[in-house]
């Protein structure tokens, strides 16, 4: 009995693609193999021309063009090509790659050109968003403008650059006309983080130990995926510890760290306390799990609110779960705010 198993149509192309490239190169390399590939001085032309012609034209029509990847990926390809050929011709069979010697700087070149038009785009998208925004919202807002996806996770990992390493002695982001709640006071939320990042070290060490005596290459590896971590666990506090939950006047600014935030007019959020996390459904959003807590206060909005979280996620919510160290005090401050 066959057994089908489905793919999925947005794969579909890349698939596609992935089976061509393997079949070109099966072909190339069973022909660079046989003894009639050095008694036609054409072959190694034509070799090159479907390793750096075909190949990358494939890759532009159907995993560019469909992904809507930026037009850099295909140099990158090229890049690639280039070192299949390499790899695939005799030494004495190299000379249409000798020939172009050049291509390194023209793609330099191109990259070069590709770079100022993009910082060029990026100063007008910063110099716009300025007007409205502050100095860190509007550089992010003008990278993710200009550089798509990439541009979110390059500021991602600003911030979090930004966190764990300037930000030991940096002050509370907050403005003098809001109250600011913290929540990471009262839960021993700090050295919660700090032994997870002790043990992280020591296991680290342990771990490059025992795996460097047989494998060094996966014990850098590895070594580098856990200092990664700890770093990411600093900065992740220092940003609970420096961004607070807002209560203005007009406006709620809920931020969770660097993880989730979001910004709703006061008048729209009604908050409860609870004692413990509510039921699990697509609406409801618990923040408070990446505080190590159990939330206490539970917020609930007049209409669904989009929450920003971590590398560009999204998360469309009706009820957000919180923990603040003073509960109480924030739930009179909402409630006379909205009773005014």
């Amino acid at each position: 009995m066959t057994v089908a198993f489905p793919v999925a149509p947005r794969l579909r192309p890349l698939l596609l693609f992935a089976g061509l490239v393997l079949a070109i190169v099966a072909t190339e390399h069973a022909v660079t193999t046989r003894p009639i590939f050095y008694q036609h001085p054409a072959l190694p032309a034509a070799v090159v021309f479907d390793l750096l012609v075909v190949v990358p034209a494939l890759f532009y029509w159907l995993v560019m063009r469909r992904y809507a990847l930026p037009l850099s990926t295909v140099g990158a390809a090229v890049g690639v090509c280039l070192a299949l050929a390499f790899w695939l011709l005799p030494a004495s069979r190299q000379q249409p790659l000798r020939a172009l010697a050049f291509l390194p700087a023209l793609l330099e070149g191109a990259a070069l050109l590709a770079a100022a038009a993009r910082a060029r785009r990026l100063w007008r998208a910063y110099s716009a968003a300025r007007l409205q925004l502050g100095r860190g919202s509007s550089l992010a807002l003008a990278l993710e403008q200009v550089l798509g996806q990439a541009g979110v996770f390059l500021v991602a990992e600003i911030n979090m650059l930004r966190y764990a390493v300037l930000s030991w002695w940096a002050p509370v982001a907050a403005h003098p006309a809001h109250a600011a709640f913290s929540g990471h006071r009262e839960s021993g939320f700090v050295a919660l983080m700090a032994t997870v990042g002790l043990l992280t070290l020591v296991e680290t060490a342990a771990a490059h130990l025992v795996v460097g005596h047989w494998y060094p290459a996966a014990a850098n590896w590895l070594t580098f995926l856990s200092l990664y971590t700890v770093l990411l666990l600093v900065a992740h506090t220092h940003a609970v510890r420096l961004c607070p939950l807002l209560l203005g006047p007009q406006a709620l600014v809920v931020r969770v760290g660097f993880v989730w935030q979001v910004v709703v007019p006061r008048a729209a959020v009604v908050a409860t306390a609870i004692r413990e996390a509510p039921a699990s459904a697509p609406d409801t959003l618990d923040a408070a799990k990446v505080l190590l807590a159990s939330p206490n206060v539970l917020l609930t909005f007049a209409a669904p609110v989009v929450v920003a979280g971590p590398y560009g996620t999204r998360r469309t919510v009706r009820r957000l779960a919180l923990y603040l160290d003073r509960p109480q005090e924030f739930l009179g401050a909402l409630a006379s705010g909205a009773a005014a």
